[in-house]
């Protein structure tokens, strides 16, 4: 977590070496969500309007469905729980700034991005399209040195653990999912299991541990 933290403080001076800290405090949370459904559905395709639109789905289900969004968004901004302070009046919260990123990303790689009338440019990428966003941010020359490389490489790999672990059906109070959760279903999980009946038992019929030398 301290690593992770380490990595999103980095976010603010990248913003505003780019001239976007103005545009990340602007950037509203819809706009915010909106961009990381985007993001959810690159990662873990399914049914949903993002992923059709995007030209890569899935039938059934994906990531969206799983209820990734909010818990990613959440997750980005309890590992740096204080919003970055940016003017007298104006604060961005970290998946602010990760979502102003991806967006200023996709707007290089494709400035008249169409495939759905989605607010953000991100999510109005094509598949292939979105990967380049991340083959750019990675091969950022002004990156060298800093950690804002490793942000760019975790990122869909944070996405997809959650996209696929219960986290976006867990209730807090009961400690368990509230329903079968997507990722399930989608890899195939059995769920958790306190055993199964064939590992019950002992070996061809020995109940103790044999001495060699008896």
């Amino acid at each position: 977590m301290l690593g992770a933290a380490s990595v999103l403080a980095q976010v603010p001076a990248l913003l505003d070496a780019r001239g976007l800290l103005a545009t990340a405090a602007a950037q509203s949370a819809d706009l915010t969500e909106d961009t990381f459904n985007g993001l959810v559905a690159f990662v873990i395709p399914g049914s949903d309007p993002y992923s059709v639109a995007q030209g890569q789905s899935a039938d059934g289900p994906g990531g969206i469905a799983a209820g990734a969004v909010p818990v990613l968004i959440a997750t980005l901004d309890s590992v740096l729980p204080l919003a970055t302070y940016v003017g007298p009046d104006a604060t961005v919260p970290v998946s602010g700034g990760v979502a102003t990123l991806l967006n200023s990303y996709a707007s290089r790689v494709n400035p008249a991005a169409a495939g759905g009338g989605f607010p953000s440019p991100f999510a109005r990428l094509s598949f292939a399209e979105k990967a380049k966003v991340f083959e750019t941010w990675q091969a950022e020359p002004s990156q060298d040195g800093t950690e804002m490389r490793f942000l760019a490489g975790i990122l869909t790999g944070v996405t997809n653990l959650i996209g696929y672990s219960e986290a976006g059906v867990f209730d807090p109070k009961t400690r368990a999912p509230t329903r079968r959760p997507v990722g399930w279903d989608i890899s195939g999980y059995r769920g958790p299991a306190e055993g199964h009946a064939e590992f019950k038992g002992y070996y061809r019929g020995f109940n103790s541990a044999i001495d060699p030398h008896a």
